[in-house]
């Protein structure tokens, strides 16, 4: 079945501030749009009824503390985590829809995890040329070709040959953001993608999301690194205990929070 475009019901989303007008401009069709999203794991409601959209070319942080929501919404955006109701739209397209063409949407989507799930058994462009060859049909050629592009592009043309095992965590990190961007993603979802690193290893993976950031690639990254929102993010979203509490711009959501909660979850984090 194909995909199928959403009806222009629904309840509105949450846009942009003026932060991200100069990056993604105006646009009739979001990128991303969640309209009422719940989801639910037995009795633990954890998103509860979320709107938000994300423009193209834009960088949305999602902040909170842990277990407010957040990768769970991230996971529900690509259908990892099936929402228990409501609509998740990609480029005006309903992917919870029953004819909906999920697979079809979802080369469209990159995702980076918080763990690397390399295959450590492959070399680093063994990792990347994976997917090209068995999802999208790439040749042999075609596909080491682009993932020495994308290799060289996150810094990593020196370690093509490197396994896993050899590589730092920072490195193994970089090696799946080259494995999402082979295959020409529109847009890119981070889960928390430096938490699981020494704290001197963040700095190469966030200046490879910084690039990405400049070069118009759409954005929605869980973070807890407050430096990196404030300076490469369009839009900042807080969220508490499955709801959205706070968001705009990054100076005016980081630097003048105005909710009690958004107060206190800073003080704790920025005093670390």
């Amino acid at each position: 079945m194909t995909a199928t475009p959403a009806s222009d019901s629904g309840s509105g989303s949450a846009t942009a501030g003026s932060g991200s007008a100069s990056r993604s401009g105006a646009s009739a069709t979001p990128a991303i749009e969640l309209r009422g999203l719940h989801k639910s794991f037995g009795s633990n409601h954890v998103l509860k009824g979320i709107d938000l959209s994300v423009q193209p070319r834009q960088v949305m942080c999602l902040i909170g503390a842990s277990g407010s929501g957040k990768s769970t919404l991230l996971r529900c955006v690509n259908r990892l985590e099936e929402p228990t109701s409501g609509a998740v739209l990609i480029d005006g397209i309903d992917i919870t829809h029953p004819d909906c063409d999920l697979d079809l949407v979802r080369r469209d989507i990159g995702m980076v995890f918080q763990q690397f799930n390399l295959f450590p058994h492959l070399s680093a462009i063994g990792n990347v040329t994976l997917a090209q060859r068995k999802v999208l049909g790439r040749s042999d050629d075609e596909s080491r070709t682009v993932a020495i592009e994308m290799l060289e592009r996150v810094g990593l043309s020196d370690k093509a040959d490197s396994y896993p095992s050899q590589l730092s965590g920072g490195q193994q990190q970089r090696v799946a953001i080259a494995r999402a961007l082979a295959m020409n993603p529109k847009m890119m979802l981070f889960d928390e993608a430096t938490s699981a690193l020494d704290p001197e290893l963040v700095g190469d993976v966030l200046d490879v999301m910084r690039q990405l950031a400049s070069e118009g690639m759409t954005m929605l990254v869980v973070t807890h690194e407050m430096g990196f929102a404030r300076r490469v993010a369009d839009h900042v979203v807080f969220m508490d205990q499955g709801v959205v509490c706070e968001q705009g711009p990054p100076d005016a959501v980081l630097g003048s929070p105005s909710t009690p909660r958004l107060q206190q979850f800073l003080e704790k984090v920025l005093e670390h």
